[in-house]
């Protein structure tokens, strides 16, 4: 069964009633129709006919919508018990639905309609099985290839086509054949389809070597710090082979910063997950993304339900970057597996599960307990082929000798039999350090289940040495007379304790401040690697590359901003991220503050990595008082991009009131029901944290008010459907703990902008000046006509002029767009920021963009309103400092004109040799 082809369980619920409500309307209503109209009297027979539609067409839908429920809620609890989707499940629903809808019959008619519906699904399934595998056997990639082929050069040189073809058709279709129906199209794209993929996996499975292969065994196998729980990324490592990369833990930004350890994302084939919070899963999506189409499946190893939430937040990933549906199919191996085994290492499964009864139960506890340690032990490395064995021997040259590397044993042309250990080396590899124990405990429960756990026996009683032990567990479990009690058990001198948490020494993980390649590494089995990079660089002890021109420019800024009267600090803006779509090398992903006064602050849009780039900012004492003051969050729309982060600053805000032992205040969080669901999603299946917000839904605003003098008097006006008006003013919809005087917040308007149908810009008077966002849009006069006379505009930017039929494909604007969008709104400033990921350290900065108080947003930029005007200055540093980069891009772009106008050339030229002919 193809991955993410049906809604997620919960969803898919409600979508199988409504698809089956409407098939049994449009089937009941056609049927009644033929028997009102025949069982009515002459001259009333399309009285006849409306009257029977009117009275049951309805009743057959509601009956249709009744099976379709009942079977997807089966089907469903089928999926969770049985943790995989397949037609078994399909077979059983049917049966079990038919025994059900029955049950008032008596227990014959039960078992009648139960094998009835099994056998009619079993029917359905074997058909489309059949199909698929018949259409997918006409392609085998496994089949030998044909004896010769005709020389290219000579194909020229026949004299006529194939007979029954029409060259002038496409693919050449036979011209004896009739038109092909829509209908019988769409089939056969489908058929093909199917096909394809299976022809993908056949390839897969006769391009990659087998499992047990000697090939696959790596030669050398690292353990790589890519976060220590300090800077920019939660707590997370690899184990790194030159074949895959192993990663243990996906926080927030692990995509951006891999590429710093030189690994691409589609090397990242295993994820190993110790605990199911947000911190260990919030990057996987990311990394998903950024596969290519033809990656092999990623496979989710230890907590559950995962898989789950990622179904869920698919149809919202962002359509700039890749395709609704991942490039990468996932298959998750939940510990109740046991283990998982490759060429290169075998990986045991260890749950640990606090007692069912535990007492101090917290009320925001994760939904799932269950830690998960895993026990990795490599196998043996592969043994070299010695030179003078093989001439020994008498062993020819040729693939013989890559058949006993492979471990097969061979015949040679005088009948002998070569076993594979006759041409081995008995040398052994030296140092390697086979076994590694990942622990991550949550409670000191989590701790005593590891202590009595079976697979740990071995080597508390020293039957087994343990080589390397990695501890994600945060220091105050680690200080706890449980941990230290593990620690002693696992006190041998050869054991080497990795510790990655919070206690760590705090080191950005940004390269422009720290060479990071990576943060540690040790070894489990070396082998010839030579190529070792140094661990740490500052940057900052050494002065900047900058040339003479680009430090006189730097002073005369400095001048400049000295010399402005400092009269009005507030409102202020901070620019967490500028990247469109998804992060860069340079850029994180949007996330903007506005900090009304030193007590007041909010946020508009959280892409994933915002806190991390908060922390980078304000330290880790500035957060927590940052995040008190923070009281809402505004979400554009519901890309990734926007608001993959929310869940990390809801869960590091509620811990900062704990740590300033304040009580807590809810988070208002301004949205539209797109934004919701997978919110509902993880609260379902990691955390809650619902209760620690105060929600405003923007999505669902009717037209007509209750208690409107335009409805009938005495009675409740009927509403229409639910719908996001053009503009809304927000601050009637707010809870009771919002406060004017605090928040000084005086207006808040969302207004619909052109990208998805439920995106938003946002006006707003902060602080008496008014700022508005456009959020993702392409040139939206309704924003320019709320926007009017605005203080400060901020808006996307993400394409360069000339681009914009992408712009307009992708619903986005460019930059001239942009600035003419501000123009149009008279605004005083303009900051231009969401740029493609094309534009990794900086955007084209064209001449036009001195003229006016126009700036471009950088990472990390923070201005005060008294400053704003000085934005636009840096444009002149950032042409100085980035002069590479720019000319790159004009490289670029005048390659674009030049094949632009090549083209335009050859369709003109086409044109007046047919108009001539």
């Amino acid at each position: 069964m193809e991955e993410y082809t049906r809604e997620p369980c919960p969803y898919r619920i409600g979508d199988d009633i409504g698809s089956a409500f409407a098939m049994g309307l449009v089937g009941g209503s056609i049927f009644q129709a033929f028997g009102g109209y025949k069982n009515a009297a002459k001259g009333k027979k399309m009285v006849g006919m409306m009257r029977e539609i009117r009275m049951r067409s309805t009743l057959t839908g509601v009956q249709f919508a009744a099976w379709g429920g009942m079977f997807s809620t089966i089907d469903c609890c089928l999926v969770a018990i049985r943790k995989k989707e397949d037609p078994i499940n399909s077979i059983v629903s049917g049966g079990l639905t038919g025994a059900l809808l029955a049950i008032r019959s008596g227990p014959k008619v039960m078992a009648g309609s139960a094998i009835l519906g099994s056998v009619i699904l079993a029917m359905i399934e074997g058909v489309g099985l059949v199909t698929t595998r018949w259409m997918g056997a006409m392609m085998d990639p496994t089949q030998p290839p044909p004896e010769a082929l005709d020389d290219p050069r000579s194909l020229g040189q026949k004299s006529q086509a194939e007979p029954g073809l029409d060259q002038s058709r496409p693919f050449g279709i036979p011209t004896g054949l009739p038109n092909l129906s829509a209908r019988e199209v769409n089939a056969s794209i489908s058929n093909l389809r199917q096909s394809m993929a299976s022809v993908q996996k056949k390839q897969k499975a006769a391009h990659e070597p087998p499992a047990n292969s000697i090939v696959n065994i790596p030669s050398q196998v690292s353990i790589e710090v890519l976060g220590n729980g300090t800077g920019l990324l939660r707590a997370c490592f690899i184990l790194r082979t030159p074949l895959k990369t192993y990663m243990f833990n996906c926080p927030e930004n692990a995509c951006r910063f891999l590429w710093q350890l030189r690994i691409r994302s589609s090397s990242v084939v295993d994820l190993f997950i110790t605990s199911a919070n947000w911190d260990n899963i919030a990057g996987i999506s990311s990394i998903l993304l950024s596969k290519e189409s033809n990656a092999m499946s990623t496979r989710l190893h230890g907590a559950m339900n995962i898989k789950h939430f990622l179904e869920c937040i698919r149809p919202f990933q962002d359509s700039d970057y890749g395709n609704c549906k991942y490039p990468s199919q996932v298959e998750e191996r939940p510990y109740t597996m046991e283990s998982y085994e490759d060429a290169g290492m075998k990986v045991t499964y260890i749950p640990l599960s606090p007692p069912l009864g535990l007492k101090n139960k917290e009320k925001n506890s994760k939904v799932n307990n269950v830690d998960v340690a895993f026990l990795i032990e490599m196998k043996e490395a592969a043994r070299r082929i010695d030179a003078v064995k093989l001439m020994e021997l008498k062993v020819p040259k040729g693939p013989l000798i890559g058949k006993l590397k492979s471990g097969e044993a061979v015949t040679l042309p005088d009948g002998r039999t070569i076993q594979p250990d006759q041409v081995f080396s008995s040398h052994k590899v030296e140092g390697e350090k086979p076994i590694l124990l990942v622990a991550e405990c949550t409670t000191e429960e989590h701790v005593e289940s590891l202590l009595n756990s079976s697979s740990m026996q071995p080597f508390f009683n020293n039957e087994k040495r343990l080589d390397y032990m990695v501890h994600l567990s945060k220091e105050e479990l680690i200080n706890t007379p449980s941990y230290k009690t593990l620690m002693n058990k696992l006190s041998d001198g050869d054991t080497t304790h990795l510790l990655i948490n919070e206690a760590n020494p705090v080191i950005p993980a940004v390269e422009s401040v720290y060479k990071v390649a990576p943060l540690q590494r040790y070894w489990m089995r070396k082998g010839n690697s030579l190529n070792e990079e140094p661990i740490i660089n500052n940057l900052l002890a050494s002065e900047p590359e900058l040339t003479e021109k680009a430090k006189q420019l730097v002073t005369d800024f400095q001048k400049l901003e000295a010399s402005i009267e400092k009269n009005c600090e507030f409102p202020k803006i901070t620019f967490f991220g500028t990247s469109s779509a998804v992060p860069s090398k340079y850029r994180n992903v949007t996330g903007y503050l506005v900090e009304a006064s030193n007590e007041s602050a909010l946020l508009l849009d959280v892409g994933e990595g915002t806190y991390g780039q908060m922390k980078a900012v304000f330290g880790e004492e500035g957060c927590k008082k940052l995040l008190v003051n923070l009281h809402c969050v505004l979400v554009t729309h519901a890309h990734q991009d926007h608001m993959n982060g929310l869940y990390t600053i809801v869960a590091r805000r509620k811990e900062a009131f704990e740590s300033l032992r304040i009580p807590y205040r809810p988070l208002v969080l301004v949205c539209n029901r797109n934004v919701l669901k997978p919110l509902k999603t993880y609260s379902i299946c990691f955390e809650n944290i619902e209760n620690l917000l105060e929600i405003v839904d923007i999505s669902r605003h009717p037209l007509t008010p209750p208690g409107s003098p335009n409805g009938p008097p005495g009675k409740r006006p009927r509403l229409p459907s639910p719908h996001l008006p053009p503009s809304r003013d927000i601050l009637d919809d707010m809870p009771k703990s919002f406060d004017k005087n605090v928040w000084k917040l005086e207006e808040l308007k969302a207004v619909q902008v052109h990208h998805t149908r439920m995106a938003n810009g946002f006006v707003m008077r902060v602080a008496g000046k008014r700022i508005v966002f456009s959020g993702d849009t392409k040139p939206c006069d309704l924003l320019v006509a709320e926007g009017q006379d605005a203080d400060v505009l901020v808006h996307e930017s993400t394409f360069e002029d000339g681009h914009e039929e992408d712009a307009l494909r992708k619903r986005h604007s460019t930059m001239g767009q942009a600035v003419d969008v501000g123009k149009r709104m008279n605004a005083k400033n303009i900051i231009l920021t969401h740029f493609s990921a094309r534009y990794p350290k900086v955007p084209v900065l064209p001449q036009y963009l001195d003229t006016e108080n126009i700036g471009v947003a950088m990472d990390m930029l923070r201005v005060r309103f008294d400053h704003l005007p000085l934005v636009s200055k840096l444009l002149p540093i950032y042409r100085e400092v980035f002069v590479a980069e720019l000319f790159e891009l004009t490289i670029k772009k005048e390659q674009r004109i030049l094949k632009d106008k090549e083209s335009s050339e050859k369709k003109q030229q086409k044109r007046s040799v047919k108009q001539s002919s």
